[in-house]
């Protein structure tokens, strides 16, 4: 198993949503963002983005408050510990980095999720929003979504 930081090339051969993508790819190369992987035998199994200033202020800061965003453990590998094992890694490089606080979303009808991030610390519902702040158009203007819940972690 090995858990690293992924580049925007890597990121951007395994999913592309157009604007979205372009927005993580030119935040990660500008290192304002960070894609972060897991994965077994060299196949991924998962990964998480690190965002570390976003055009919504009351969520992140750039000197205290990190975002994470599109947390995902392949379906197969889910349930085995494999996704505590990247986040935690990442905790630890936030901290690293002088991070205080992590700020997370997640659709307030995910139970599973939520019970996760609730083992992970992510303790303050901050509340509902229902524009998502890396979910962008083309001129990366975050866009309206289904409501999802934030929730803040200190690190």
């Amino acid at each position: 198993m090995e858990i690293r930081q992924g580049t925007s090339e890597e990121m951007m051969s395994l999913w592309y949503k157009k604007f979205t993508s372009e927005f993580f790819a030119s935040n990660i190369k500008n290192n304002n963002a960070e894609f972060w992987t897991i994965e077994i035998d060299e196949r991924l199994i998962g990964e998480l983005y690190i965002f570390k200033s976003l055009s919504s202020r009351n969520l992140i800061d750039r000197e205290t408050v990190a975002y994470l965003c599109a947390f995902r453990i392949i379906s197969e590998m889910q349930s085995k510990g494999y996704g505590t094992k990247l986040i935690r890694r990442v905790f630890d490089h936030l901290v690293e980095l002088g991070f205080k606080y992590a700020v997370i979303g997640v659709e307030p009808n995910n139970l599973t999720s939520i019970r996760l991030y609730e083992h992970l610390g992510f303790v303050t519902k901050l509340g509902i929003v229902n524009t998502d702040p890396c979910d962008v158009d083309c001129n990366f203007n975050s866009i309206a979504c289904d409501d999802f819940l934030l929730l803040k972690k200190t690190l």
